[in-house]
């Protein structure tokens, strides 16, 4: 399993790197028109300000899906602030807000191998358990970079009965579905670096408690 995992991390920061750079060279693109005042109709500068936007959130998905799912996380170069300015944009994109609770200073916070591309891919998952949006809350107590706890809220927050069941590690590939699989993965990551995790469930609150083993 490790072996394939690394596979895939490895497929997918080639995959990754070669989206991104288009990507970017459109935002850049947009943002240099505006700046150098382009005229144009009303309707012109409004389709170039969704090119703009819409480049911009896409650069920023890949620039996390890359430390999410692919090799570029899979490490321990990134700090507890590094992986708060990737969560951010993602989460707002999804109607989301978003907030860090560190004890400590979080550009010292460096979680073990992995830590960080283990919190990014619980959040992905989290997400699919806020039907209507809401708050995310990434909170750090007492070890730094050693325990983290994830707290999504919103209406009719809940895990959804294919995702609780995709975090099973025997469960067969054949009963996973596009939506459960990004959890099927971030738990196979969670196990892969050495991370426990626990699932809390309460009238609009999933939480999810993750230590560094």
């Amino acid at each position: 399993m490790p072996e394939d995992m690394t596979l895939i991390d490895m497929l997918l920061s080639r995959l990754f790197h070669d989206l991104i750079s288009p990507v970017s060279a459109t935002v850049n693109g947009a943002e240099l028109i505006s700046d150098l005042g382009a005229g144009g109709s009303d309707l012109e500068q409004e389709a170039l300000s969704l090119i703009g936007t819409s480049a911009r959130q896409a650069s920023e998905r890949l620039s996390y899906f890359r430390v999410a799912f692919g090799g570029a996380g899979s490490n321990s170069d990134h700090s507890l602030a590094d992986g708060a300015k990737l969560i951010a944009p993602y989460l707002k994109a999804r109607k989301i807000d978003f907030s860090l609770e560190c004890t400590g200073d979080p550009k010292l916070v460096r979680p073990a191998t992995g830590g960080v591309k283990v919190i990014l891919g619980m959040i992905c998952f989290l997400c699919e358990c806020l039907p209507r949006g809401g708050k995310m809350v990434l909170q750090s107590p007492g070890e730094p970079g050693e325990h983290f706890v994830l707290k999504a809220e919103g209406t009719g927050a809940s895990v959804p009965d294919d995702v609780q069941a995709a975090l099973d590690p025997d469960l067969p590939a054949s009963e996973l579905t596009s939506k459960s699989v990004v959890a099927h993965v971030a738990a196979a990551n969670a196990r892969r670096f050495g991370y426990g995790f626990s699932i809390g469930q309460e009238p609009d609150v999933v939480t999810v408690d993750v230590n560094f083993s």
